[in-house]
């Protein structure tokens, strides 16, 4: 139920429109474009950030709650999953 209009730039899940910030859409997009497959945080970064991104910071982990509260928090399936030691799948 999360329809995702890459040109636009529109999200919505359970036909609520979510507002997210370029970072978050850009986060989305990846996720989006890889889904199914477990994703590494040196993807993620590259896809997401230019680079002069410091990679060892939190800001991809910070970057991933603020999405998770946004289109996880109250709908079911869950689409953003920890792949310990991994990196992220999306999907559910």
């Amino acid at each position: 139920d999360l329809a995702v209009e890459l040109a636009s730039r529109r999200v919505r899940r359970g036909g609520t429109a979510i507002e997210l910030t370029a970072k978050e859409f850009a986060l989305l997009e990846c996720f989006v474009k890889n889904r199914d497959r477990v994703v590494d945080r040196a993807a993620i970064t590259a896809h997401v950030w230019d680079e002069n991104h410091d990679p060892f910071t939190n800001v991809l982990e910070v970057l991933i709650k603020r999405l998770r509260r946004k289109i996880d928090d109250g709908f079911e399936p869950q689409l953003i999953h920890t792949m310990r030691g991994a990196g992220y799948r999306f999907g559910p």
